[in-house]
């Protein structure tokens, strides 16, 4: 009777671990569509003063991007254009490590990198996850890429060997805009 039990508890266990590890790439990829739209709409309103003018536009065109997660799929990207200046958004994946995705913004003299990541990262070395065992208990891990509810966040990577996870707002758009455009 005891072993049915067990069997039974086994079961169930595994039962769990399936419903708790099961991926959806679809669901995935509708999540970094709609990252991507909230970066693309956050492009076009700092932009709008200039699109109005006639001084900037925004095109946009398919692009195909094949991960190994989920196969080939198609994502837009945006190009910029302010004067004879054209700026590329190109969507790069996403489920890249550290990140929930990456487009690289493409210019005339310079390309500049936007991730998505936990809101409260601010360097790689908190993407680190460090667990310590005591006494054979292990302590809870401190992580803040684990947190039960992440807020995902467009961030601006600065060079190496100092990378920084920079917040994109307006004035790191523009400054960003400006690195990328202008030599």
């Amino acid at each position: 009777m005891a072993t049915s039990e067990f069997d039974a508890f086994v079961q169930r266990q595994q039962a769990k671990k399936r419903d708790s590890n099961e991926f959806d790439a679809k669901r995935q990829l509708d999540e970094w569509r709609v990252h991507l739209s909230e970066l693309y709409r956050m492009v076009e309103v700092n932009m709008q003063t200039y699109i109005d003018t006639g001084a900037a536009t925004i095109e946009y065109t398919p692009l195909e991007i094949n991960e190994e997660f989920s196969g080939p799929y198609e994502v837009n990207e945006m190009f910029l254009t302010i004067g004879p200046s054209v700026i590329r958004f190109k969507p790069i994946g996403t489920m890249l490590i550290g990140s929930k995705g990456r487009v690289d913004v493409e210019g005339p003299h310079s390309t500049a990198r936007l991730v998505l990541v936990n809101r409260k990262i601010s360097e790689p070395r908190q993407l680190i996850r460090v667990s310590i065992s005591m006494n054979g208990r292990p302590e809870a891990p401190v992580s803040l890429q684990n947190d039960d509810h992440i807020e995902w966040a467009w961030k601006i990577v600065t060079p190496a060997p100092n990378i920084r996870f920079i917040d994109l707002d307006e004035a790191t758009f523009f400054d960003m805009i400006l690195m990328v455009a202008d030599a």
